[in-house]
């Protein structure tokens, strides 16, 4: 036996000991790593084999049919829109979400204790309670005959808006609804963020004569950077996978003006019953979220993270 062989079986063996010392802690470990298996991991899997496949409700008799699926959706213009939207939602919602996030997080900071305890709580509320609640609100909100929405606008005189039956409103009453419920954990990030800065170094600018303006976009907004590179990835994944606002408000109309990715996951595989493409479409939906997360990952080296 060779010196590198004898050092690959030295290695085994110790990693074998390593495992049999701490086998109480793989014990403890392994309910949520058999559930990811479970129920992530097995299920992705099979989500991909089934992309390359022609299957409807009989999934035991479908068609392999290689890369088809994948020429098909790309040359689908409901796709194409649907994709176009979710790009579109990413652009507004999220830089929108971090924006507003951060001018509340600077100003509730200052604020006691008490009141900051409040203000958190204040705007995660609607996070917790879903984005199925909240639309059903805003339905009435939205609503053409005796919503608010309308109700302010007839006090200025201008006519009535058809917020989620026509085409250029349904997108923005889509987004104005996703934001009301997605700015609540970026205040908290923020506001944690804003309390690990180092009070020396704001002294040291206060000494220097920097204003409150000053601090703010010289040293707060340029140390808050991980936090906000983290807030921008994790947004960017979540509306990425928006569906259950368009569910409640739009059913992806009119005319797929407010369709996204994962809705028309879901109408394809469950109310039009093509699963092969269903599996497709999430593929691709994939891909692009693993792509963001790399940005991701590339963008917190460059912090030093």
């Amino acid at each position: 036996m060779s010196e590198q062989e004898k050092d690959i079986v030295t290695r085994i063996k110790t990693l074998a000991q390593e495992i049999r010392k701490g086998w109480t802690g793989y014990l403890f470990i392994a309910p949520g790593y058999i559930a990811f298996i479970a129920f992530m991991l097995v299920p992705l899997l099979f989500a991909i084999s089934l992309s390359f496949y022609e299957s409807s409700f009989n999934i035991s008799a479908r068609e392999f049919v290689g890369f088809k699926q994948y020429v098909r959706i790309f040359n689908d213009p409901v796709f194409i829109k649907a994709l176009t939207n979710t790009v579109a939602y990413t652009l507004v919602i999220v830089p929108a979400t971090v924006v507003i996030s951060m001018v509340l997080a600077l100003l509730i900071d200052p604020l006691g204790m008490k009141a900051q305890s409040f203000f958190r709580g204040a705007f995660y509320i609607p996070g917790v309670a879903g984005g199925v609640v909240l639309s059903v609100v805003w339905l009435w909100i939205f609503n053409p005959t005796y919503g608010l929405f309308n109700f302010i606008l007839g006090l200025f005189h201008v006519e009535p808006v058809m917020w989620i039956a026509s085409a250029p409103a349904s997108f923005w009453a889509v987004c104005m609804v996703v934001l009301t419920f997605t700015v609540g954990q970026p205040i908290i990030l923020f506001l944690a963020g804003l309390a690990g800065i180092p009070q020396d170094i704001l002294d040291a600018a206060t000494v220097d004569g920097a204003t409150g303006l000053q601090k703010t976009f010289f040293v707060r907004i340029p140390l808050m950077r991980p936090v906000i590179l983290f807030v921008l990835a994790t947004q960017t994944i979540q509306v990425f996978q928006l569906w259950e606002v368009i569910y409640m408000l739009t059913n992806g109309g009119p005319f797929n003006s407010s369709n996204s990715l994962v809705y028309l996951i879901f109408q394809t595989a469950f109310m039009n019953a093509k699963y092969g493409r269903a599996s497709a479409i999430g593929v691709v939906l994939l891909v692009i979220i693993l792509f963001f997360t790399f940005i991701q990952l590339r963008l917190w080296k460059e912090t030093d993270l």
